[in-house]
């Protein structure tokens, strides 16, 4: 606990709490624009600063992701904050000029006119961020995020090729202040000429809220009965209740990492479907092999994949180990930095260690793997085995020496263990 002194009053508070926090149970009203209690803070709006004055120091910061310390003054509302506001605002004004909640708080600060002149084209974004945090914090899609620099910042979609992964949820659009942003509209027109199948299911069962259901409403959410009750019955959006990211939070299980958001194959491959594509990697468990071994051959790009055929192939002296293929389909991208550095498998191999990416001949054979709670039991029955075959063997895979120990022999039984499903 801290003690400090907020407009002339001491509090007494929690030292994991922010100036913001602590200023909203005191019932003082900050504004702020940028800020939601179930994201993480940003600071970009710098609408909830206040001033604090600390050994006689004055200085101004964010009370939104500024941490209480002893001692301390802080003023919400002095002169000099004040002024501080009406500006912000009167900037922000003269970007979104049409934008009510800007109107609202310049009303609230007794702003009459504004000094600055208005852009070229007014935009209605005003970059707080709570759109791409929502979307990663709590849906868990990463579809949007910012892209540019300086003036010609802007709210897109990453690297201008993962519109695939916004899942249509309206997440973004419920949480934005101005209105500004439409990516719903935009991911449903694109929904409506995809193929029938897995990629219609309604938006709700890709957030979790049911089980599965295709959408048989042409995406028109805002005449559907389905989206009505459930709006009703959350009285909020319902991504802010489930709250999906935190079910794509990785685990420790046994010592290895696991994805609970990820298909996997018995032979220790993961998939991930991203649109039409499939990307397709090792598990924390499979991916020793890339420690192990002394090179790896992936399928090249243009390749059909049988299913049940080779995806991979790993060698050590003049032995090998083929990986196989669960699904059938075309290679279109592989991750050429596994190919010269295939130890990045083993270090990071649910992100940037991932191999190929294939267009599937039917992606709903997928849905004939691991996954949820069946690939979490199936992870730790063999991730169990796996930790006591290495403490047996005296292996620590997070030993850097391990693959210079290991002899042909070991290597042998530790794939045929890794890719043999019949094992363990």
């Amino acid at each position: 606990m801290v003690t400090l002194k907020i407009n002339g009053h001491k509090v007494r508070v929690k030292k994991d709490s922010t100036l913001l926090e602590i200023a909203k149970r005191k019932k003082i009203d900050i504004p702020t624009l940028c800020y939601h209690p179930q994201l993480s803070p940003y600071g970009g709006c710098r609408l909830c600063i206040v001033e604090v004055v600390d050994g006689g120091i004055s200085r101004i910061v964010t009370s939104c992701n500024f941490p209480p310390k002893d001692g301390i003054e802080v003023y919400t509302h002095s002169e000099r904050i004040l002024k501080l506001r009406k500006g912000i605002i009167e900037l922000l004004l003269s970007r979104s000029p049409d934008a009510p909640i800007l109107q609202k708080i310049a009303d609230e600060l007794g702003i009459e006119r504004v000094r600055f002149g208005q852009q070229s084209k007014a935009d209605n974004c005003i970059l707080c961020g709570l759109c791409i945090r929502t979307c990663k914090e709590i849906v868990g899609a990463s579809a949007i995020g910012f892209s540019k620099r300086g003036t010609l910042k802007e709210v897109g979609i990453p690297f201008g090729i993962n519109y695939e992964d916004c899942i249509a949820c309206g997440a973004c659009e419920f949480i934005c202040p101005t209105g500004a942003i439409r990516m719903e509209m935009e991911r449903i027109k694109r929904i409506r000429l995809e193929d029938t199948g897995v990629l219609r299911v309604c938006r709700y069962v890709r957030l979790g809220v049911m089980n599965f259901m295709i959408c048989s409403n042409g995406f028109e959410c805002w005449h559907c009965e389905v989206d009505q009750n459930i709006e009703d019955y959350f009285k909020t959006h319902p991504a802010f209740v489930l709250k999906p990211a935190k079910r794509k939070e990785p685990q420790e299980i046994n010592g290895c990492l696991f994805y609970p958001d990820l298909h996997y194959s018995n032979e220790h491959l993961w998939l991930k479907p991203m649109g039409r594509l499939i990307r397709i990697g090792f598990d924390s468990i499979g991916s020793l092999v890339a420690l192990i071994s002394d090179s790896i051959h992936i399928q090249s790009k243009g390749s059909k994949i049988e299913k049940g055929g080779i995806v991979a192939e790993f060698s050590k002296e003049n032995k090998k180990v083929k990986i196989l293929s669960p699904i059938e389909g075309k290679v279109v991208i592989i991750n050429s930095d596994v190919i010269n550095n295939p130890t990045r498998i083993w270090k990071d191999p649910y992100n940037r260690g991932w191999m190929l990416m294939i267009e599937p001949e039917n992606i709903e054979e997928i849905e004939s793997l691991n996954f949820g709670k069946k690939a979490e039991d199936w992870f730790t029955k063999k991730s169990n085995i796996f930790s006591n075959i290495l403490k047996k063997y005296g292996f620590n895979p997070i030993d850097g020496s391990l693959a210079e120990r290991i002899t042909v022999g070991e290597w042998e039984y530790l794939t045929d263990f890794l890719f043999n499903p019949n094992k363990g």
